[in-house]
């Protein structure tokens, strides 16, 4: 969905239509009859994208907590996975961008121009991600063991210790 009712329509700026797209805040953003230069390029590589980048990441990974909370499962795992999954998309996001830059500054001869570097814009999106991960993380609560679990797993020293309670119960009853 973001990649094509988002950034896909950018591809459409130089075309006789225009760019209409909506902006995470519910703005229009609007361009017709420009180059894809100054204020359109600013907007397209710096803020228009993140907001909604930032809202998915946020949006997963409290579904994954509330998932594995709601099911009893530990989240260590699947919320790493989801800090997996989350970057792929991102950098498939950025490699999107990247390609309607390049075909927009070359108007129409992409190679005639090089390639816009978004490796800042990656690694921002990508410590947004390890800050979420770390928070999550810490957000889960930690598992306290009841009393039954703690006995079935110690069997051995709840025996040992309560048959060597009653042998001294025994003995101070009979030397009393």
């Amino acid at each position: 969905m973001l990649e094509k009712d988002k950034v896909t329509p950018w591809a459409f700026l130089l075309t006789r239509n225009g760019l209409q797209v909506t902006d995470f805040f519910e703005k229009q953003i609007y361009y017709q009859g420009l180059e894809f230069e100054g204020s359109p390029r600013h907007v397209f590589w710096n803020g228009f994208i993140q907001p909604f980048l930032k809202d998915i990441v946020s949006r997963n990974f409290s579904a994954t907590r509330d998932f594995c909370q709601n099911h009893s499962i530990d989240s260590n795992v699947p919320l790493e996975e989801t800090a997996s999954l989350l970057k792929t998309g991102i950098r498939h996001i950025y490699r999107r961008m990247i390609d309607i830059d390049q075909r927009l500054r070359g108007k129409g001869f992409p190679n005639a121009v090089p390639k816009y570097d978004a490796k800042a814009e990656i690694e921002a999106s990508e410590a947004f991600i390890a800050e979420r991960l770390s928070a999550e993380i810490t957000l889960v609560p930690i598992k306290r063991k009841n009393l039954n679990t703690i006995c079935e797993e110690q069997k051995f020293w709840f025996w040992s210790v309560g048959f060597a309670i009653a042998v001294a119960t025994l003995i101070f009853t009979i030397l009393k």
